[in-house]
């Protein structure tokens, strides 16, 4: 009889581990299909240059006095990655300020900082097909307290009425034409 109960526990443990196992897995498998799909895409070409520096600078006036910005991004290639959502393989590009500045700062607020991301490592890099493409103006964006991104400036117009920066001159350096083997 104690061999009967220990093998009935047994299974009902087993079905029991099943249950659990199917409802975990199964809503699984679209995302792990996905994941799979991305993995197994292939890996785009290389650059064939995979480092670049861009000086520009900034001109801008805040409550009266005109303020000079300049620096350097310093864009290279990072490698590979790809996402678990099947949008496939991808170039990474880093970059970084030759100043060490984390971020050009415009203007320092109470719960935040008003501050300009002046293109991304793709646009410069000619990395056209992942870019942003053409950058006549450059990006503010707010970011609170905690340091999280609170929303998108678009233009000179929100710039100059939100927050009194008045955007003067905007020298980037232009991308780089480059190719992928």
């Amino acid at each position: 009889m104690p061999e009967k109960d220990a093998n009935r526990k047994k299974k009902t443990a087993n079905i029991v581990l099943l249950a659990i196992l199917a409802v975990v897995a199964i809503p699984m498998i679209p995302f792990a299909s996905l994941a799979l799909y991305s993995f197994l895409q292939p890996t785009p070409p290389r650059p064939a240059i995979t480092y670049g520096e861009f000086p520009f600078r900034l001109v801008y006036e805040l409550n009266g006095e005109e303020i000079v910005i300049e620096d350097t991004i310093i864009c290279e290639f990072d490698g590979y990655d790809f996402s678990w959502g099947g949008e496939g393989r991808w170039r990474k590009w880093k970059s970084h300020y030759a100043s060490g500045n984390e971020r050009i700062v415009l203007l320092a607020i109470n719960n935040g900082v008003v501050f300009v991301l002046s293109g991304s490592p793709e646009y410069y890099m000619g990395d056209s097909k992942y870019g942003s493409g053409t950058q006549l103006l450059p990006t503010a964006y707010v970011y609170d307290a905690d340091n999280w991104p609170k929303y998108l400036m678009v233009g000179e117009d929100e710039l100059l009425n939100a927050y009194g920066i008045k955007l003067i001159s905007w020298e980037p350096s232009p991308p780089i034409v480059n190719s992928f083997k």
